[in-house]
């Protein structure tokens, strides 16, 4: 008997809670500009009557997308930073009539965080896109239906706190995301318990994870974003693995860490660990036998997680973990909002039609008018723009996405990466997708095939500044320097590397040897203030002082 008992019966009753927004998203996929209108009138609807309306001329006119196009100028991140600021000192009917809940913190690779203020209706736009996923996934895989599910549970990796104004900043888990009526049920059909997030460190959260994923025999689903997250969960189980075992025979839970003991103890004693001696033998044996998640969890069906961009790189070892398991490539899901879920019949992650207004922006015409969810053509490549009901309008998201094919008439879009990702020391302009092209062509015919364990390239403010390119392997030095070398001169390709490069102004890339390059880059991604499952790899990061990061273990 597992530690949750989810039955057929109760996961049934979830599926059929979810069936009417599920046949409604389904209905819309055969008219998207239908559907899309009626996302732009609740937008409209819920900023009526804000600060930012009135800033609008002729706001109260707006209906049509051309016409909502014509009189609001697209945002950013940087051009909202004020009226958020106004939200979080407590100043009311600043981006939308309705108050906001809270703030969701969100960072990316550049380093920099932002506040997303979230209200009821923005996260009714969340539930009318993973509803009609989270059924599909239980009608479509029965297996699905007859075990506990894991999803991503980060630890909060700081208090959650208030803002001046007295808005709460940040939520618990990611089933916070789903309809509030549903998470009871949620609750119960959950392999391990949202207290988990509550543990201080991302280590000891990881143990208490492993205790409750473990103890859960009959696991159907894991769920997380990155692949590296659920590869480092594994590498923890195999540090942790006797340790683990003897907790499980003796019905205690004693995390590694840091924090002062009380701490723990009093986010463990929320929790309820009784004695699994049988699976602490099945737990002794997998060590015994190499850690194969098929024989810890030999129910479990499906891995949803990142497959696309920079974190295809990492499915491969998280596959490797897990073989004979289906994976499911997710959808692009922001912070600020959803753009695609995943559909097993689909090419690509089709757009959560029903959830937000979507325009589209031509990388190569920025001047153009954005296009419209139903105005896509197959094989051409768009930056998205967001409208939510939590206020952000035209929000140039930044995520570069081609359309693969239809479902229905609605398009199915691939996530390439960033298309706002450059670094710009001293007038280089490395772009993101030009740095992962470089590595993916230079690497493997250098490293057997493959790429390393952990690839990245980053800046390092020098005299002059420079590149440095970490690499995780077991290669001698002179291939890391070859590798260096290579890579250097593909980037020379560009005019502007180049430039820098023959005025001085740039020195060259140098390669720097890691170890635990995963855990390390994650570790500092958490002190930049991202959440742990949050992280998505990345082949170019923006922000300097990795040398040191790496140099000391991943504590700096």
């Amino acid at each position: 008997m597992s530690a949750v008992v989810p039955s057929a019966l109760l996961l049934g009753g979830l599926r059929a809670a979810m069936a009417p927004s599920a046949l409604r998203f389904f209905r819309a996929l055969g008219r998207p500009e239908a559907a899309q209108a009626e996302c732009l009138g609740r937008v409209l609807r819920a900023v009526a009557g804000s600060q930012q309306a009135a800033r609008i001329p002729g706001f109260e006119r707006i209906s049509r997308p051309g016409e909502f196009q014509d009189a609001v100028p697209v945002s950013t991140p940087d051009s909202v930073v004020a009226d958020v600021e106004r939200i979080a000192a407590g100043e009311p009917r600043v981006l939308t009539a309705a108050p906001v809940v809270r703030f969701e913190p969100s960072g990316g690779s550049s380093g920099a965080s932002k506040r997303v203020p979230v209200t009821r209706a923005l996260l009714d736009e969340f539930h009318r896109a993973l509803a009609p996923m989270l059924f599909e996934l239980l009608h479509r895989r029965p297996a699905l239906r007859e075990g506990p599910s894991y999803w991503s549970i980060s630890p909060i990796g700081r208090k959650r706190g208030r803002t001046p104004g007295g808005v709460p900043v940040g939520s618990l888990e990611d089933s916070a995301y789903f309809p509030r009526f549903l998470q009871p049920l949620l609750t119960r059909v959950f392999a391990v318990p949202g207290d988990v997030a509550r543990m201080p460190e991302v280590e000891s959260c990881r143990y208490v994870t492993l205790w409750f994923l473990v103890a859960c025999e009959d696991l159907a689903l894991i769920s997380v974003w990155n692949p590296s997250f659920l590869t480092l969960l594994m590498d923890a189980l195999e540090v942790h693995g006797e340790r683990l075992a003897e907790d499980l025979e003796r019905g205690t839970c004693r995390p590694p860490s840091s924090a002062p003991e009380a701490e723990v103890r009093a986010v463990l004693s929320r929790m309820r660990f009784t004695p699994r001696p049988e699976r602490a033998r099945v737990l002794h044996q997998a060590l015994k036998d190499g850690l194969s998640g098929r024989a810890l969890w030999p129910r479990l069906a499906l891995l949803s997680m990142w497959t696309d961009a920079q974190a295809a790189h990492a499915v491969g070892p998280a596959r490797r973990r897990f073989e004979g398991v289906e994976v499911q490539g997710k959808g692009l899901l922001a912070t600020e909002g959803v753009v695609t879920l995943p559909m097993f019949d689909a090419p690509a992650p089709v757009l959560a039609v029903r959830s937000h207004f979507y325009e589209f922006a031509d990388p190569e015409r920025p001047e153009a008018r954005p296009r419209l969810a139903h105005e896509l053509e197959q094989g051409r490549e768009y930056v998205v723009l967001l409208s939510t009901s939590g206020g952000l309008l035209r929000y140039r998201l930044g995520d570069l996405v081609r359309v693969e094919g239809f479902l229905g008439a609605t398009p199915c879009l691939r996530f390439l990466g960033r298309a706002d990702a450059v670094s710009d020391l001293v007038g280089e302009k490395l772009a993101a997708t030009r740095v992962t092209a470089v590595l993916d062509a230079a690497l493997p015919p250098l490293f057997g095939g493959t790429r390393p364990r952990f690839v990245m390239l980053a800046p390092e403010w020098e005299t002059p500044p420079a590149y440095r390119l970490f690499l995780e392997t077991e290669a001698p030095d002179d291939q890391l320097a070859r590798a260096a070398e290579a890579i250097e001169q593909a980037l020379r390709e560009g005019f502007h590397y180049r430039y820098a490069r023959e005025l001085g102004q740039l020195g060259p890339v140098r390669a720097v040897r890691v170890s635990h390059g995963a855990r390390h880059y994650e570790a500092r991604c958490i002190a930049l203030g991202q959440r742990a499952g949050d992280i998505k790899p990345t082949d170019l990061h923006r922000q300097p002082g990795w040398t040191a990061h790496f140099a000391s273990g991943g504590t700096s």
